[in-house]
Protein backbone atom coordinates (compact mmCIF):
# COMPACT_ATOMS: atom_id res chain seq x y z
CA UNK A 1 0.00 0.00 0.00
CA UNK A 2 2.79 2.86 0.96
CA UNK A 3 4.39 1.64 -2.56
CA UNK A 4 1.40 3.47 -4.27
CA UNK A 5 1.37 6.34 -2.07
CA UNK A 6 4.55 8.34 -3.33
CA UNK A 7 2.95 7.85 -7.31
CA UNK A 8 0.08 9.46 -6.28
CA UNK A 9 2.42 12.17 -4.89
CA UNK A 10 4.11 11.92 -7.97
CA UNK A 11 0.84 12.30 -10.33
CA UNK A 12 -0.42 15.39 -8.20
CA UNK A 13 2.97 17.41 -8.59
CA UNK A 14 3.22 16.62 -12.37
CA UNK A 15 -0.63 17.57 -13.11
CA UNK A 16 -0.44 20.85 -11.01
CA UNK A 17 3.03 21.81 -13.36
CA UNK A 18 1.42 20.65 -16.39
CA UNK A 19 -1.43 23.04 -15.40
CA UNK A 20 0.90 26.02 -14.02
CA UNK A 21 2.09 25.64 -17.73
CA UNK A 22 -0.96 25.46 -19.52
CA UNK A 23 -2.23 28.76 -17.26
CA UNK A 24 0.99 30.51 -18.44
CA UNK A 25 0.06 29.41 -22.13
CA UNK A 26 -3.78 30.27 -21.65
CA UNK A 27 -2.67 33.83 -20.09
CA UNK A 28 -1.61 35.29 -23.36
CA UNK A 29 -5.16 34.69 -25.21
CA UNK A 30 -6.72 37.04 -23.79
CA UNK A 31 -4.02 39.43 -24.08
CA UNK A 32 -3.52 38.69 -27.80
CA UNK A 33 -7.13 39.55 -28.13
CA UNK A 34 -6.93 42.60 -26.40
CA UNK A 35 -3.51 43.63 -28.54
CA UNK A 36 -5.61 42.66 -31.77
CA UNK A 37 -8.40 44.99 -30.94
CA UNK A 38 -6.55 47.77 -29.57
CA UNK A 39 -3.63 48.22 -31.92
CA UNK A 40 -3.74 50.07 -34.96
CA UNK A 41 -4.08 47.71 -38.03
CA UNK A 42 -0.67 48.24 -39.95
CA UNK A 43 -0.85 46.95 -43.34
CA UNK A 44 1.79 45.64 -45.32
CA UNK A 45 3.39 46.67 -48.43
CA UNK A 46 5.25 43.58 -48.74
CA UNK A 47 2.22 41.62 -48.86
CA UNK A 48 -0.96 41.95 -49.45
CA UNK A 49 -3.37 41.75 -46.58
CA UNK A 50 -5.50 39.36 -48.18
CA UNK A 51 -1.82 36.95 -49.02
CA UNK A 52 -0.86 37.27 -45.66
CA UNK A 53 -4.32 36.13 -44.27
CA UNK A 54 -4.72 33.00 -46.22
CA UNK A 55 -1.35 31.71 -45.40
CA UNK A 56 -1.85 32.42 -41.76
CA UNK A 57 -5.30 30.71 -41.70
CA UNK A 58 -3.73 27.76 -44.08
CA UNK A 59 -0.42 27.40 -41.38
CA UNK A 60 -3.34 27.71 -38.44
CA UNK A 61 -5.41 24.93 -40.17
CA UNK A 62 -2.37 23.08 -40.59
CA UNK A 63 -1.37 22.83 -36.79
CA UNK A 64 -4.76 22.69 -36.00
CA UNK A 65 -5.92 19.52 -38.01
CA UNK A 66 -2.16 18.07 -37.23
CA UNK A 67 -1.63 18.95 -33.05
CA UNK A 68 -3.69 15.79 -32.14
CA UNK A 69 -1.81 13.29 -34.44
CA UNK A 70 1.23 14.82 -33.64
CA UNK A 71 0.82 14.88 -29.73
CA UNK A 72 -0.10 10.92 -30.10
CA UNK A 73 2.85 10.57 -32.14
CA UNK A 74 5.24 12.54 -29.28
CA UNK A 75 3.34 10.55 -26.82
CA UNK A 76 3.49 6.90 -27.90
CA UNK A 77 7.79 7.86 -28.26
CA UNK A 78 7.80 8.84 -24.65
CA UNK A 79 5.51 5.54 -23.83
CA UNK A 80 7.45 3.39 -25.60
CA UNK A 81 11.35 4.79 -24.21
CA UNK A 82 9.24 4.49 -20.57
CA UNK A 83 8.24 0.66 -20.95
CA UNK A 84 12.21 -0.07 -21.69
CA UNK A 85 13.83 2.55 -19.05
CA UNK A 86 11.09 2.03 -16.00
CA UNK A 87 11.71 5.51 -14.06
CA UNK A 88 8.26 7.10 -13.71
CA UNK A 89 9.53 10.78 -12.52
CA UNK A 90 11.28 10.30 -15.89
CA UNK A 91 8.51 9.62 -17.75
CA UNK A 92 6.48 11.95 -15.64
CA UNK A 93 9.32 14.79 -17.14
CA UNK A 94 9.35 14.26 -20.69
CA UNK A 95 5.80 14.19 -20.70
CA UNK A 96 5.57 17.86 -19.67
CA UNK A 97 8.51 18.83 -22.07
CA UNK A 98 6.05 16.83 -24.74
CA UNK A 99 3.08 18.76 -23.76
CA UNK A 100 5.14 22.18 -23.82
CA UNK A 101 5.94 21.62 -27.64
CA UNK A 102 2.44 20.98 -28.06
CA UNK A 103 1.27 23.86 -26.28
CA UNK A 104 4.45 26.16 -28.12
CA UNK A 105 2.76 24.68 -31.32
CA UNK A 106 -0.79 25.79 -30.46
CA UNK A 107 0.60 29.07 -29.24
CA UNK A 108 1.64 29.62 -33.17
CA UNK A 109 -2.06 29.39 -33.63
CA UNK A 110 -2.71 32.92 -31.47
CA UNK A 111 0.62 34.73 -32.82
CA UNK A 112 -0.93 33.98 -36.39
CA UNK A 113 -4.00 35.72 -34.79
CA UNK A 114 -2.57 38.76 -34.00
CA UNK A 115 -0.17 39.29 -37.18
CA UNK A 116 -3.75 38.81 -39.03
CA UNK A 117 -4.98 41.31 -36.70
CA UNK A 118 -2.12 43.78 -37.36
CA UNK A 119 -1.21 42.82 -40.66
CA UNK A 120 -3.61 41.00 -42.93
CA UNK A 121 -7.34 41.53 -42.93
CA UNK A 122 -7.60 43.26 -39.41
CA UNK A 123 -8.95 42.55 -36.19
CA UNK A 124 -11.94 41.44 -36.86
CA UNK A 125 -10.31 38.07 -38.63
CA UNK A 126 -7.70 38.27 -35.98
CA UNK A 127 -9.31 38.04 -32.89
CA UNK A 128 -11.24 35.33 -34.18
CA UNK A 129 -8.13 33.08 -34.76
CA UNK A 130 -6.49 33.83 -31.24
CA UNK A 131 -9.91 32.75 -29.84
CA UNK A 132 -9.74 29.46 -31.91
CA UNK A 133 -5.86 28.88 -30.57
CA UNK A 134 -7.25 29.56 -26.84
CA UNK A 135 -9.63 26.68 -27.40
CA UNK A 136 -7.03 24.18 -28.96
CA UNK A 137 -4.92 25.00 -25.55
CA UNK A 138 -7.57 24.78 -23.35
CA UNK A 139 -9.00 21.28 -25.05
CA UNK A 140 -5.15 20.04 -23.80
CA UNK A 141 -6.01 21.19 -20.18
CA UNK A 142 -4.20 18.16 -18.15
CA UNK A 143 -5.88 16.01 -15.93
CA UNK A 144 -5.28 13.22 -13.23
CA UNK A 145 -6.92 10.77 -15.23
CA UNK A 146 -4.87 11.44 -18.06
CA UNK A 147 -1.71 11.15 -16.27
CA UNK A 148 -2.67 7.98 -14.44
CA UNK A 149 -4.19 6.66 -17.98
CA UNK A 150 -0.08 7.36 -19.32
CA UNK A 151 1.65 5.54 -16.11
CA UNK A 152 -1.31 2.89 -16.98
CA UNK A 153 0.02 2.44 -20.41
CA UNK A 154 3.52 2.20 -19.94
CA UNK A 155 2.88 -0.07 -17.29
CA UNK A 156 0.97 -2.79 -19.23
CA UNK A 157 3.50 -2.10 -21.98
CA UNK A 158 6.39 -2.93 -19.66
CA UNK A 159 4.37 -6.19 -18.29
CA UNK A 160 3.94 -7.30 -21.79
CA UNK A 161 7.58 -6.84 -22.26
CA UNK A 162 8.36 -9.22 -19.45
CA UNK A 163 6.02 -11.44 -20.55
CA UNK A 164 7.42 -11.96 -23.79
CA UNK A 165 10.58 -12.59 -22.77
CA UNK A 166 10.01 -15.00 -19.95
Amino acid sequence: MSSERPAAIDITKHVLRMRLTAGVFLATVPLAVVLCLALPHRGTAAVSPLTLTIVAVAAVGWIGFSANADARKRLERIRNAAAVHGDDARLLREHWLVYIAILVRLEVMVVAGLVVALWGLGPAIGAWIVVLGGVMIALTWPTTRKAQLLLGRVRALRDSGRKGSG
